[in-house]
């Protein structure tokens, strides 16, 4: 049997201690962490460079000009990949979570972490499954 592929995760966070320690939650949890960046800037000036992660950690509050929310909007629409929000503020996870995204309220425990991580993958999961196709045939009910 083949081990499937380990999942690439860029991180992008300007508190060095918490990138760190997220580094090491999710390398514990089986994921390969690629970077570590701290300002949306460096999201949009890097990405050209840096292997296509499977997924994005964004902090919402980073240094820098642009927020998380910007460079996570840049990251969904133009690279196509999917972004885990991280903040600490409820009213801006209620808007995220509104908008289909999918926000981490901090402080946040590993299994929080796990669990949005996980919504992602399921996500884009079902994106990938081909739908059955109705059938023309008669359908059965319990009555035949």
């Amino acid at each position: 049997m083949i081990a499937p592929a380990r999942k690439n995760i860029l991180i992008v966070e300007d508190d060095q201690s918490v990138a760190r320690e997220m580094t090491h939650t999710l390398e514990r949890m089986g994921y390969d962490v690629m970077a570590v960046l701290a300002t949306g800037e460096e999201v949009l000036g890097r990405s050209a460079k840096l292997p296509h992660p499977d997924l994005v950690i964004m902090d919402v509050s980073l240094a820098g000009s642009m927020d998380g929310i910007q460079a996570g909007k840049y990251v969904e629409d133009h690279l196509k990949i999917p972004v885990v929000y991280i903040t600490g503020y409820r009213e801006k996870a209620a808007m995220l979570e509104g908008k289909g995204r999918v926000p981490l309220l901090k402080p946040f425990t590993t299994d929080d972490l796990r669990a949005a991580i996980g919504v992602v993958f399921y996500r884009i999961s079902l994106r990938n499954t081909p739908r059955e196709i109705s059938s023309p045939h008669k359908e059965y009910t319990d009555s035949n």
